[in-house]
């Protein structure tokens, strides 16, 4: 072969080495959807380069024809190559199948036959020459009737695959998506411009196909999309198959707070198709919302609730806004994102009515408790007090059968209105309006008053009642005495009622210099572990009872508790299940007088 030099094959040789530096860099990154193609691309532009370069270098005819041919396999494969990447890029390779890709390939495959077989037939170059008219010798060439065919076919495919990016360009909202699709089309447009002119016969120089040199800026432009907005790392339609395919509505407005994009789940939200939204400010669309965006248009984000539609249509929604920053840090425009949360506030909604229902029905719960209790006190009263007066023989000596009898009511009697008692303090507990009456009193007159009304029934159960007073404590201290013997009375009682044998210690010491405690402990069946956390709750037994071997309502460790925590102290519990059970009661220390 005989070679020449021309300066046209220098920015030949520059393309091809350019558009070889895509293909390694695209194919390291071939996992990314659309980089594969993109190498195929650039690898059949840069071997149409060098061998137009290696064509152009070339001295004579038979050498020109040879490298011209080799330049058909990137010329007659660059136009399916071309169609690959596009349906890539705008997500619909599932359509290339491998059959479709052969069928696309029939066309290219016969070309590439041909041109090697072409003086057999010169269905591709009805006639070659060599032309020195020009600045360089050129070959000359007359086409047969298969390279038009291949024209329009190729032209076919190029035009397909640039309708599918302009489709990508119009669809594109944000501006590194049109930036990207613009830099491609430019990139690959601009070479099949050049071909048109050289296939025409309109190139400015004679017989220079200027096809090759517009890869040069072809290949510039595919490298600044590539580097500059790192073309393989984000595929626009990826990101719009994602975003059209979620639940929640997005739109993108730009630095005028105007709608540039919003998915289908945000068209059916705001009741509009994105082709009256978008150009529409935001204020327009988000009806009732006019000063949204603007009230928080200075925080990068921030969550709020608000409600679209009317009557049974009305929705509620979470709604986001977020900056977006451009490359340079600079606001870019807004993301709203719409999150329908209308069942979840009518949840909220229901369980805020039944809270309020709750709370009112035990309000008026409370309200009747205290006014039955009341009613039913004063009767009581009466009952017990008419009845201890016939016991005491007032209206005339009883027969033995009589005095059972009255027994049995003033027992009866004494239990109902115990148990009043502690309903209507429960219910004054329960609205809070139980206040206590502070005045001093003497340490031994607590003991004393639980000795006598507890002693005869402790002596009944064969009990033993053992008080102790230890020396620490104060002869007389602050409180309301007639609560802390409530207090001791309902422990002890329990102990007594409780146990069948053994004794009931009850005592009264100070654990510290600032408390003073009643402790009271039996022998009793003692408490399971498992009923520790509820053995105080209203309307509770051991067994989780109201009605069983032993009376009472269960309410008597709740109003112990309750008044203990309301005189700014606290109970504790230690039982086992047959070791007995000790309850202590420690309350602040407010000594009137120390014992000397």
């Amino acid at each position: 072969m005989n070679w020449q030099y021309t300066p046209y094959i220098i920015p030949l040789i520059i393309a091809t080495i350019i558009l070889g530096a895509l293909v390694l860099y695209a194919w390291r990154r071939h996992s990314v959807s659309g980089a594969t193609a993109f190498a195929l691309l650039m690898l059949v532009i840069a071997e149409w380069s060098l061998g137009y370069a290696l064509e152009l270098g070339s001295a004579d005819l038979a050498s020109k024809i040879f490298w011209g041919k080799v330049e058909y396999l990137g010329i007659a494969t660059m136009p399916v190559a071309w169609l690959a990447f596009a349906l890539a890029y705008t997500h619909w390779d599932s359509w290339l199948t491998h059959r479709r890709l052969i069928a696309l390939a029939i066309v290219p495959f016969m070309t590439i036959i041909l041109i090697w077989t072409n003086e057999a037939h010169g269905l591709i170059w009805f006639q070659t020459g060599l032309n020195v008219d020009g600045p360089f010798p050129a070959l000359e060439i007359r086409y047969g009737r298969w390279f038009w065919i291949h024209t329009v076919y190729s032209y076919t495919l190029i035009t397909w695959g640039t309708i599918l990016l302009i489709r990508m360009l119009i669809r594109s909202s944000p501006q590194l998506y049109r930036l990207q699709t613009s830099a491609i089309l430019i990139g690959t447009v601009i070479p099949w411009i050049g071909n048109g002119i050289y296939v025409f016969g309109l190139s400015p120089i004679p017989h220079l196909d200027l096809t090759p040199f517009a890869f040069t800026i072809s290949g510039l432009v595919m490298a600044w999309s590539l580097f500059r907005f790192r073309l393989l790392d984000i595929v626009p339609i990826a990101r719009r198959a994602v975003v059209d395919s979620m639940r929640d509505g997005v739109i993108v407005l730009d630095t005028q707070n105007r709608v540039v994009d919003l998915n289908p789940a945000a068209q059916i939200i705001i009741g509009i198709v994105d082709s009256e939204a978008i150009g529409q400010p935001v204020s327009t669309i988000l009806a009732g919302q006019a000063d949204l965006i603007e009230r928080y248009q200075d925080m990068s984000l921030r969550h709020i609730e608000i409600s679209l539609g009317r009557d049974e249509n009305r929705k509620h929604y979470e709604l986001q806004i977020s900056t977006l920053f451009d490359q340079g840090s600079h606001i870019a425009g807004r993301l709203i994102v719409l999150h329908d949360i209308t069942n979840r506030k009518a949840t909220e909604d229901a369980l805020a009515l039944a809270r309020d229902q709750a709370l009112e029905a035990s309000h008026w719960k409370t309200e009747l408790l205290a006014k039955v209790s009341h009613e039913l006190r004063t009767p009581l009263s009466a009952i017990l007090g008419y009845a201890e007066l016939i016991e005491l023989g007032l209206y005339g000596p009883l027969t033995d059968k009589q005095e059972y009898a009255i027994a049995k009511i003033i027992k009866s009697t004494q239990e109902q209105t115990s148990l009043v008692n502690e309903l209507l303090d429960q219910a004054q507990l329960d609205a809070s309006r139980l206040k206590l009456n502070i005045t001093s009193f003497t340490v031994s007159d607590i003991i004393e008053g639980m000795l006598s009304k507890l002693g005869f029934q402790a002596k009944a159960k064969g009990i033993a009642l053992i008080t102790d007073i230890t020396d620490d404590m104060p002869t007389t201290l602050s409180g309301d005495p007639a609560r802390l013997q409530q207090i001791l009375l309902n422990l002890a009682g329990n102990a007594i009622k409780f146990s069948e044998q053994g004794e009931v210690r009850v005592r009264l010491f100070c654990p510290s210099k600032t408390h003073w405690a009643m402790q009271v402990s039996d022998n009793g069946p003692g408490i399971p572990a498992e009923a520790h956390s509820h053995i105080f709750e209203p309307f509770q037994q051991i067994d989780g009872s109201v009605t069983r071997k032993f009376d009472g309502a269960g309410l008597g460790l709740s109003i112990v508790k309750q008044l203990t925590e309301l005189m700014g102290g606290q109970i504790t519990l230690e039982s086992e299940v047959g070791q007995g059970s000790t309850f202590t009661v420690t309350l602040p220390l407010t000594p009137i007088q120390k014992v000397t």
